[in-house]
């Protein structure tokens, strides 16, 4: 947590909390993904996929199948957190609008819908962003409270630009978001480098399952120099069945 805390230049108590999120949004949803899995269930992904790379041994092979089946699930979580972490550093709730975001500064509520990256949300989605500001802001404007409408793109996106059609909405930049709601021009980067410190929590969720599977993998795939066992993998052996006793 002091790490975290200087890192992103916060309190350590909003450091506590960011750590806190990343063990329950990223690294817990990690480690329970990995106790399902079992070593024969690596061959699942189609093999050839790897040794037209080079891989040669079985230790090798399971960290890259691993790291790939990681890299699909993390980034779902990673949006999940940077969503909690814009929370925390802002003070903000999330209302029951279907807004991501909401902030009250100097009497203005700002309402955020928020996307991971640029490319997250296809047209369809963007469309459903835009209506869910529009509705949280219709009674507060029935109030006679002044409203701004933001979509923040929490990383990857440049600059901010009002949308085309619909002049009330802007389109935040990542930079230009962050800064916003923390006062720190580049708490973009600083998260990035928080990141290094909490993969910590990660790898040690993850240490024992992944030697789980790799061991199973092993016996199952590998030879006794620790090499691919090519026939073996081209043709996985069949999980056996608890016989049921007949009485």
């Amino acid at each position: 947590m002091p790490a975290v805390a200087a890192a992103l230049g916060l309190p350590q108590p909003k450091a506590q909390r960011i750590v806190d999120a990343f063990d329950d949004f990223v690294a817990k949803p990690l480690e329970a993904n990995l106790k399902k899995l079992r070593g024969r269930d690596l061959a699942r992904r189609n093999p050839m996929v790897y040794t037209v790379r080079g891989t040669e041994t079985v230790d090798e092979w399971a960290d890259r199948v691993l790291a790939d089946r990681e890299t699909s699930a993390i980034e779902a979580h990673i949006g999940t957190f940077l969503e909690e972490v814009a929370r925390i550093v802002s003070g903000g709730i999330k209302p029951g609008s279907g807004v991501d975001l909401q902030l009250v500064d100097d009497g203005v509520t700002r309402l955020y819908a928020i996307q991971s990256a640029h490319n997250t949300k296809n047209a369809g989605a963007r469309r459903s962003d835009i209506e869910a500001l529009k509705r949280a802001a219709r009674p507060l404007r029935g109030h006679r409270q002044p409203v701004e409408m933001y979509i923040a793109v929490l990383s990857g996106r440049a600059k901010s630009a009002a949308i085309r059609n619909e002049p009330d909405i802007t389109v935040l930049g990542s930079d230009d978001f962050w800064e916003s709601i923390t006062g720190i021009s580049d708490f973009r980067s600083r998260l990035l480098r928080a990141s290094t410190v909490l993969s910590w929590l990660v790898r040690r969720r993850s240490a024992d399952e992944v030697e789980r599977i790799k061991r199973e993998a092993r016996e199952l795939y590998g030879d006794p120099d620790g090499r691919l066992n090519l026939d073996a993998l081209a043709n996985p052996p069949r999980l056996r069945r608890a016989s049921t006793p007949t009485l």
